[in-house]
């Protein structure tokens, strides 16, 4: 809706061509296509304004067809559906090439519409080519070399990337031609049901398949239909039963099985359905007092409580095993694999759909309410390719109720975290641009942001809790001049008198937004730390919104020592230059008080910072006895996180 609202917008404002990449698979390009047409020519009613072609080619006369419409007086938009594929956007761009359409387009606006464009856009040889030593040596894939000679083509275009999962094009190195320039978050209308409302309202929804019945082509080749896939299958046609016969709130509702990659074991599921939807319907025609059909209605009755028990007012279980035969009578069960046919949503109550790659990313499944995934991956996850499998993210508050996810304990977990990584990543894309973003991902470590193919350069991911210290050796002179500025003008508290001034701190509680300006005025320039300080505050301003943690600590280290007296923290070699080996005291048993060191100054109720002022201890006369103030950073483990980012 959001592009073909911005289809408008563009033919208004004097764009003459709109290009659409309507995903990998031929069942999206038609799916957009066919949206378009409803949406715009609204049943041929604005067939004189518009004009749509889908994958048009020299071979079938595109460019003749094109050629004429520019020229029409009344100045149609040109809409062009293509499949993101090399061969397809090719012979697009041979048609542009042409002279007549080259002279009839002119100057004027060609708008380019990437749909999925985390997918097959990105140079998949991103990576290999950064261990290159010549640009020249370069090497592009050929989806992507084609959407570059498709745009050289175009003398006056605008390039648009729509996506659910931008951790790819956000993560891109910046010099790309496909690395976006600024954004727009989109908001879903309030009827939308997203991983909030699954993963955090109402977890009731969501189901857990057995790991016993969790199917893999090679660990766990099921030879039988799990019980988990009976039971979601009868709260389906419950489901429908009510919602659509009873109720009659939706005309269908539909079911999506989505096993395994393989094909055979989407046949193998495919088989397992259509011979129980036969044999239930079978055995509920029987006489009421038949023991075959006694046993299914008994185990229907097992999941009655469950269909029922979001639903006001609920009709009774006679009524709804009365309208479940009738639902099996009118299922459509469908294989969705490469050449299958397009699914007519209207010609049946219920429709069950099983398949696999063709059910992924960008394709709707109308009316979806039971979703039955036992897929998982066993290698770490990439999070962008999880979140597209959620087919069950739609419009469906009008029968949330009747809706249930059925997936593994470890898909649940990881649901749940990528939830939590969207809400961060959403809310720091409305608040600032992409500049300010600095290609930076709150992230669970137990996933990586994308695949690495398309990521010039390393990706760096640390886990933020308990205490880490900061490496502030550039910008010396700048950070004093601040820290300096910053200690006079609070009112501090004495955290507790330990007898000696090296071993006295004192601290400040500020606002958030206080503290957030704080880390963005202390210069850090080392990786990873410059990141480690961008996700800081990224997190601060997540927790301010989310969890309500309104302030946080500042503590002045031994405000009152003598820096000269101390014997210096000395500067070690690593991997990634210079570093201070430690900046914590230990901690110690001499003197009145048991001091716990360093590390034991803080608090547990929000996160604190440590500013340290360090005399540098080295061999050489550049950092010897040079003076600094550096950084400790301690996250409690309420509000530890992980985060990450590309190296600059």
């Amino acid at each position: 809706m959001s592009f073909t609202t911005l289809t408008a917008l563009a033919i208004d404002n004097g764009f003459r061509i709109v290009i659409y990449f309507a995903g990998i698979k031929n069942n999206l390009l038609e799916q957009t296509t066919k949206r378009l047409k409803k949406d715009l020519l609204t049943e041929s009613d604005n067939s004189r304004f518009f004009k749509v072609y889908q994958s048009p080619s020299i071979k079938t006369n595109g460019h003749n067809d094109i050629k004429g419409a520019l020229k029409l007086n009344r100045k149609p938009a040109i809409l062009i559906t293509v499949l993101k594929h090399t061969k397809h956007i090719s012979e697009l761009t041979e048609i542009f090439k042409t002279i007549e359409v080259r002279e009839a387009l002119g100057n004027n606006g060609v708008l380019i519409i990437d749909d999925e464009a985390d997918q097959a856009s990105l140079n998949t040889y991103a990576r290999k080519n950064s261990k290159s030593e010549d640009w020249e040596d370069d090497e592009f894939s050929s989806t992507y070399s084609s959407i570059l000679d498709l745009r050289a083509s175009l003398p006056n275009h605008s390039y648009i990337q729509y996506t659910a999962t931008p951790q790819a094009p956000l993560l891109i190195n910046i010099m790309d031609l496909l690395s976006p320039k600024f954004h727009v978050v989109l908001t879903p209308g309030k009827a939308y049901t997203g991983g909030k409302t699954f993963f955090e309202d109402n977890t009731d929804l969501i189901k857990t398949i057995p790991d016993l019945e969790v199917y893999h082509h090679k660990h766990n080749p099921l030879s039988e239909c799990p019980q988990s896939l009976i039971e979601a299958l009868q709260l389906f046609l419950m489901g429908t039963a009510i919602v659509v016969n009873i109720q009659e709130k939706e005309n269908f509702l539909s079911m999506m099985i989505h096993a395994d990659r393989e094909q055979d074991a989407s046949k193998k599921f495919y088989n397992w359905i259509s011979n129980i939807i036969d044999n239930w319907s079978n055995r509920l025609a029987l006489p009421d007092n038949d023991p075959s059909k006694i046993e299914l209605v008994t185990e229907f009755y097992n999941n009655y409580e469950d269909a029922i028990k979001r639903i006001d007012n609920p009709p009774t279980f006679e009524e709804v095993m009365s309208e479940v035969s009738q639902v099996l009578l009118d299922t459509n069960l469908e294989l969705v694999i490469q050449g299958s046919r397009e699914i007519d949503w209207s010609n049946a109550t219920s429709h069950i759909l099983v398949g696999a790659e063709m059910l992924n990313r960008g394709y709707t499944v109308e009316g979806l309410s039971v979703s039955y995934m036992p897929r998982y991956s066993i290698s770490k996850s990439n999070a962008d390719t999880i979140q597209q499998r959620c087919r069950f993210f739609g419009y469906k508050r009008n029968y949330l109720d009747s809706c249930r996810v059925y997936l593994p304990l470890d898909s649940i977990l990881e649901y749940r975290d990528y939830v939590e990584h969207e809400e961060i990543m959403r809310k720091i894309l409305k608040e600032n641009t992409l500049e300010t973003v600095e290609q930076l991902l709150i992230l669970n470590g137990s996933m990586n942001p994308t695949r690495s193919n398309v990521l010039s350069t390393d990706v760096v991911s640390h886990k933020l809790n308990g205490w880490r210290q900061m490496n502030a050796l550039q910008h010396i002179d700048e950070n004093i001049s601040f820290v300096s500025d910053f200690l006079s003008n609070q009112t501090f508290k004495e955290f507790k008198n330990y007898g000696t001034d090296d071993r006295n701190h004192r601290y400040v509680k500020l606002e958030i937004g206080k503290v957030i300006e704080f880390l963005k005025d202390f210069k850090i320039m080392n990786m990873p730390d410059a990141l480690r300080k961008s996700s800081t505050i990224q997190y601060l301003r997540y927790l301010a919104e989310k969890k309500e943690i309104k302030e946080a600590y500042i503590f002045e280290m031994s405000y009152a020592y003598d820096i000269s007296k101390s014997k210096g923290t000395s500067l070690i070699d690593s991997k990634g230059g210079l570093k201070l080996n430690n900046i914590f005291s230990g901690r110690s048993t001499s003197g009145k008080e048991v001091y716990p060191g360093d590390k034991g100054i803080r608090f547990e109720d929000s996160l604190c910072i440590q500013i340290h002022k360090i005399k540098v201890k080295h061999t050489s006369m550049q950092w010897d006895k040079k003076v600094l103030y550096t950084l400790g950073i301690y996250y409690p483990e309420d509000f530890a996180h992980s985060f990450v980012g590309v190296e600059k």
